[in-house]
């Protein structure tokens, strides 16, 4: 496989990760563990660093002094910004193809979210946060809008690992209650293009709402300062400078 296709499926596969919030915020990929990794075993480390880079290109990641690159610790104004664009491309893959979708669509969202309380009655927070991400997505439809689901899952990726900070040990876990999906679900049945606007905003208002507020509880201003990436290039063209300002004098 060439070198290209290696980064290609990194890239996704840390994407991957990301949406279904198996980072969390600050989290340091290291090149040699990674390929040590089950899912990156047998790889080099150059797609590998390849494919972080490319996800820093796009904001995904960030890269600090050192070479590190991490999942960036949102500030909660940033964090707010981008769950406001992910809300409304949302409710604009979701209702493109609303006169399109079928019962047996209807369907498949009920099982999946069925999973997903069936998973938090028992506490499994992978099995959670996989059945929320896999319910959004059936919900967009992926065939129609290439273009629109590259942004979301963009999107995604950068507030996914957030979303651990709701099922951190000792935080209490709701299981309780309506949950906005119910209404997406109905929304869809009744062809209701008002109500399932108002529930896909509810859903990621509510939840985005609490994420918002452990930000504001535990993160220190400290931990949300972040080194803008600079390439390797730069810094040694930097170095030399210095080395050669030195000999002059």
């Amino acid at each position: 496989m060439a070198e290209q296709n290696h980064t290609d499926v990194v890239r996704e596969r840390i994407l991957e990760k990301l949406i279904h919030a198996e980072y969390m915020p600050g989290h340091a990929f290291k090149l040699r563990e990674m390929t040590e990794d089950g899912e990156f075993k047998g790889l080099s480390q150059t797609p590998i660093r390849e494919a972080l880079l490319q996800l820093v290109a796009k904001d995904i990641l960030v890269g600090q002094r050192g070479f590190t690159v991490r999942v960036p610790m949102p500030t909660v104004a940033g964090l707010a910004e981008v769950r406001s664009i992910r809300i409304q491309l949302e409710i604009m893959a979701a209702t493109a193809g609303m006169q399109d979708w079928t019962q047996q669509g209807t369907h498949r969202l009920e099982q999946i979210h069925g999973e997903l309380l069936q998973a938090k009655a028992v506490g499994d927070v992978a099995t959670i946060l996989r059945k929320n991400v896999q319910f959004h997505f059936a919900l967009y439809g992926q065939d129609r809008m290439p273009y629109l689901m590259s942004l979301l899952r963009s999107l995604w990726a950068i507030t996914g690992p957030s979303i651990r900070f709701l099922y951190e040990e000792g935080r209490p876990m709701d299981v309780s209650g309506h949950h906005a999906h119910e209404d997406v679900i109905l929304a869809m049945r009744t062809q209701d293009r008002h109500l399932l606007e108002k529930a896909i905003a509810q859903d990621g208002s509510e939840h985005g709402e609490k994420i918002l507020q452990v930000l504001r509880d535990k993160v220190s201003p400290e931990a949300l300062t972040v080194q803008s990436f600079q390439k390797m290039e730069l810094l040694r063209t930097r170095a030399k400078r210095g080395r050669k300002i030195q000999h002059e004098q």
